[in-house]
This record gives structure tokens, sequence and C-alpha cells, in this order.
């Protein structure tokens, strides 16, 4: 088998190479503590086909590094494997099974991740429960653009990283600024939540 992944395609190893060194590092950060890059790109991708595309496939209840990771070790296992079995056939060719096992694959496993990592409701606190909340904004700054972070604390002394914008239009909310939490955005299906300035 290694061997074979040696010799397949770079359309497949290097996908491959990428998601085994994107997992590596998500070991790492495990260790080394949470940076807020998937946030980041989920604001990003927030609102666009490629958002919506994502969000079936789990993102926002599952990590977009680890979502990344299953699309790019699914894609480059499945044409490793292809290649070995059919290597007659071009490259190209073997993308139109590989791309699609992909998706699929990447869709039942995040399933199952999501099902095991933790959400806004938790077996402490439900969503409903931030609304009131103080929080500091983390990824920033909150304005009319891609939701960003605020870091809250919980009344059993958790803290949590929700998404967020201002409740109100035309509001900038710098990072670091104190917050409040007001409301759930059921726009974004409640997983943005709207929050004003923290009165003086």
């Amino acid at each position: 088998m290694i061997a074979d992944a040696l010799s397949a395609s770079p359309l497949f190893t290097y996908p491959l190479g990428a998601g085994l060194a994107l997992g590596v590092l998500q070991i790492l950060l495990f260790f080394v503590g949470h940076l807020p890059v998937s946030d980041a790109i989920e604001s990003a991708f927030e609102g666009t086909q490629i958002g919506e595309a994502f969000d079936w496939l789990n993102l926002g209840r599952v990590p977009f590094a680890i979502l990344l990771m299953l699309l790019l070790v699914t894609f480059g296992l499945v044409g490793v494997v292809l290649a070995s079995v059919a290597p007659v056939l071009p490259s190209w060719s073997l993308v139109l099974v590989a791309a699609p096992s992909a998706v699929l694959a990447t869709k039942v496993i995040g399933d199952r991740i999501a099902r095991l990592m933790p959400r806004d409701e938790t077996y402490a606190v439900t969503a409903d429960e931030f609304v009131g909340l103080e929080g500091t904004v983390t990824l920033g700054p909150l304005d009319d653009g891609p939701a960003g972070s605020v870091s809250v604390r919980d009344r059993h002394g958790e803290v949590h990283t929700l998404r967020a914008r201002p409740v109100d239009r035309g509001t900038s909310i710098e990072q670091g600024g104190r917050v409040v939490v007001v409301a759930r955005d059921e726009t974004h299906k409640g997983r943005v939540f709207l929050v004003m300035p923290f009165p003086a």
C-alpha cells in the first residue's frame, strides 16, 4: 500500500500528504492550545456557496480544519486505491470517483464527530442561557461583515467561544472590547449570537 501511494499520481499523493500533515498539526494544537484559524475561515465562508456546502458537511459543529483534513485524506486514499486497482486509467478520470467519495465519507464521519464534539448546548448550559452573559471580543472587530468571536463564562465557570455580531447595524466593536450577549441570530440557524457593547 505504501509503495502504491508513493508511485501514485501527485494529484492524489499531495492532498493525502497535506491531510496527514494537517492531522498532525491538529494533534499538536490540542496540546499547545487553540488558534482562532478555523473561526476566521468559518466567518469568511459565511453566506457564500462554499459556506453552504461546508454547512452540509457540519461546519460549525465540526472545526473547519478537521473537515478539510477528512476531505484531503479520503480523496487521496480513494485516489491511491483506485490507481492501484486500475493503473491503466488516467488520473483525471479517477477524480470523478475520488471526489464524490471523499465528500460522502467526510459527511458520514463528520456526522459522527459532531455528535461527540462539545456544542453550544452542553451538559451544563443551553445556548439560550448565554443570553445576558458578559464577554470579550476575541476575533474582531465585530461589525456588519462576517461574524467574529466572543469569549463568555457561564454560571458554572466554564468558558465558551461564541460566533457573534453586533445587534445594531452600523456598530463596530473592536477586538478586546467588552460586550453583552442579547439574543441569538435565528437567520444563522441560531449559531450566531447578537451582542452589544458593555455599558460603561
